[in-house]
């Protein structure tokens, strides 16, 4: 038997016999080295998170030597002072050497031993024992505001996970959770403080017994009111002040938060404290100093509480920014074939423009009943090589969360090009299962919805599986996304011009045996300069904000497209094509119902308009604005609607009309103001009409 050593966390251990299978079934003495065994924590990748981890069992990470894939069957057995306590099946994964097993070991076991039974009815044989050895005091600490205010209204972005976030003068508190091996600490206390405010400690009783798992809050109030920076101090002491534990937590302070307006779009720069990791520079890039600093960013604020975000740190690829400090990108336009550009290095597409050489975002409108942002960009590869080609997104919001963004690219003909893939933002040091909502994605069509979770494997969800299939491949598909677990509202992506879904989508990775991502998970955006594209995970999710891909829902039909001779992006004439894309996009928390009407009604809008007062433009309806246009001809309008199925909060681009509107009824009844928004040339109604209705303005002529 082999001897038995003891480390206090990861424990190695080579075992006694060489993998040759055949020597195993037929008896013949085993040669060593057959497997490696590891004793450790659990991977931090992995749930459970936070003070949930504190006394979880060790993982026990079997390495199989030798180039075949291991045959037999596996089995770890858990002993505690003598008796078997847990007996769970081993299983190598992987598809080429090394293969590896992972295993959260049940109980407590104080010893485990690796057998294996080569063939059925046959013995099992001892590969490996050891010894499982903990340390004695194990204990973890969060930090939480006293109200979560969300980040874009303290001006902040992706603040890092393990940081504390504050407004100014704003309180918060401390849970402490402790899982004691060793003596009776029965006079043990927890302590915390701020380093700006060390006089004022907040202190409880926190008694340590043996064996058990014991938790402690404390409020620890506002620290120094007016330092942007600060760090937050945890510790546990015995009760003759000895240290046990401690634990230092970063504190981003907001003396001042801005005003955010309840709907509009504001030019501003989003603070974010951590430095900017360059694979070129052996230090990395202080982020006030990363761009040049008349670039701005660019926030739209609504009165549901959704934040959609231009940031330099994302090369202006715009998101929607969740209160669970997330972000929800639908992509851009990623040429795939036909750039233009030799020898390109990674991926030709807007995220490569790092330093935002080609990239622009301005504000086109912002007043009460509409917002437009538009953005203008080039995509490169990682070396910042352009082919030419060029995109122009414009994104019109109104007040109801909801809006369009409509995608013009110019680019060689017969290009092939992406427009949709679902990326979900996580900050620093934050892990995608920690983050990202299981229950992820639905898809919606008129008679039916499918909801899939994630990881998505093809051989699970059934269920979800025969609905979609049963769907037809015709039907455009509304796609609502969840991207924190926390954040009561979902993104939106629609177009009635066709969709798709290359479902089960990009598949999770695996480390160590471990699966430890729901889908794509990568570092090299945002923020971080200079990384190509990654297919594993690594210790790089501590320096920058990751990104997480889920699936691609498809590139419908162009709603114009055109060809012919124009100047490229470097001023060239040459024969290019032109095709624009328009998508219903919003985030809302709207149900199932509420959604196939907006979609309903932004692929139909209303068959008839009987009109009064004015007359229909020549243009009577823009997609790229959901907008109905008509031109006024007399100080009274009244417009009859005859809805399609429905007509959801629709909007009025209205010339020759007077800037001020007295009020709006509908059936003859008055909308409340706060119902409605103009500003003298488009109304948005927040009306939903399933009957013919009248909807009747009276405006008033300030001129005279």
């Amino acid at each position: 038997m082999t001897s038995r050593r003891v480390y206090a966390l990861v424990i190695t251990l080579a075992a006694v016999n060489s993998f040759f299978p055949a020597a195993l079934a037929t008896g013949e003495a085993p040669s060593p080295s057959i497997a490696k065994m590891q004793i450790m924590p659990g991977h931090p990748w992995r749930p459970p998170f936070g003070l949930d981890r504190v006394g979880r069992p060790p993982d026990v990470v079997v390495t199989f030597a030798g180039s075949g894939q291991p045959a037999g069957e596996f089995v770890l057995v858990g002993y505690l002072q003598g008796k078997e306590v847990s007996r769970q099946a081993v299983s190598p994964a992987g598809t080429k050497a090394p293969y590896v097993a992972r295993v959260s070991l049940e109980a407590g076991p104080a010893e485990v031993v690796l057998l294996v039974k080569s063939s059925p009815g046959g013995e099992p044989v001892e590969l490996a024992r050891q010894a499982v050895t903990l340390p004695p005091l194990e204990a973890e600490s969060v930090a939480r505001p006293e109200s979560v205010i969300h980040p874009v209204d303290l001006g902040t972005i992706l603040v890092p996970h393990d940081w504390l976030l504050l407004a100014g003068g704003q309180k918060a508190a401390v849970e402490v959770a402790a899982l004691n091996r060793g003596a009776d600490a029965p006079g043990a206390r927890a302590i915390a403080w701020y380093g700006s405010a060390p006089g004022e400690k907040a202190e409880v009783p926190m008694p340590l017994k043996p064996g058990e798992k014991t938790r402690a809050t404390l409020a620890v109030g506002a620290g120094a009111r007016t330092e942007k920076k600060d760090a937050l101090h945890v510790t546990i002491v015995d009760a003759e002040g000895k240290e046990l534990w401690r634990k230092t937590i970063r504190v981003m302070r907001v003396p001042d938060p801005p005003r955010c307006p309840r709907f509009g779009a504001v030019a501003t720069k989003l603070r974010y404290d951590a430095p900017i990791p360059a694979s070129y520079k052996p230090y990395k890039i202080r982020y006030d100093e990363g761009w040049d600093p008349k670039l701005d960013d660019v926030v739209v604020f609504f009165p549901n509480g959704a934040r959609f975000v231009f940031w330099r740190g994302s090369s202006y690829c715009p998101f929607w920014a969740g209160r669970s400090n997330t972000g929800f990108c639908y992509e851009w336009a990623e040429i795939l074939s036909g750039h233009g550009i030799d020898n390109v290095k990674d991926c030709v597409e807007p995220l490569q423009d790092k330093e935002l050489r080609y990239g622009r975002v301005e504000i086109v409108e912002s007043t009460p009943a509409r917002v437009h942002v538009r953005w203008n960009y080039q995509s490169c590869d990682l070396d910042y090589k352009v082919g030419g080609s060029f995109a122009v997104e414009d994104f019109i919001f109104y007040p109801d969360g909801f809006g369009t963004r409509v995608l013009t690219l110019t680019a060689n003909p017969g290009s092939r090009v992406e427009t949709n893939e679902f990326i979900i933002f996580t900050p620093q040091s934050g892990y995608p299962f920690d983050y990202v909502p299981e229950n992820l994605i639905d898809m919606l069509w008129p008679e039916g919805k499918a909801e899939f979770r994630f990881p998505c494997f093809g051989g699970e969800q059934q269920e979800a599986w025969a609905k979609l299939r049963a769907a037809g491949k015709d039907v455009p598909l509304l796609h609502r996304i969840r991207f924190g677990k926390h954040d009561p509202l979902a993104a939106i992506c629609y177009s009635p011009w066709g969709s798709s879904h290359d479902l089960p989508g990009f598949a999770p990775f695996t480390h160590g045996g471990a699966l430890v991502t729901p889908m794509y998970w990568g570092c090299h955006w945002p923020l971080s300069r200079g990384y190509p594209t990654g297919w594993a995970i690594s210790d790089r999710v501590h320096e920058s904000p990751g990104h997480n891909s889920s699936i691609h829902a498809g590139t419908p039909k162009p709603l114009r497209t055109r060809t012919g001779e124009m100047r490229d992006a470097r001023g060239e004439l040459k024969t290019m094509q032109q095709d624009t894309w328009v998508w219903l996009i919003g985030m809302t928390d709207a149900d199932d119902d509420a959604l196939r009407r907006w979609a309903k009604s932004f692929a139909l809008q209303p068959s008839a308009l009987d009109l009064a007062g004015a007359r229909l433009h020549a243009e009577s309806y823009a997609p790229e604005r959901r907008a109905l246009r008509l031109v006024v001809e007399k100080p009274t309008v009244t417009i009859g609607i005859k809805p399609a199925g429905h007509c959801v909060n629709p909007v009025f681009e209205m010339s020759s009309a007077p800037k001020a509107l007295k009020n709006v009824r509908v059936d003859g009844k008055p909308l409340d103001p706060s119902c409605y928004a103009w500003d003298g040339k488009t109304l948005w109604l927040d009306v939903t009409l399933s009957q013919p209705a009248a909807v009747q303005l009276e405006f008033v002529d300030t001129t005279r």
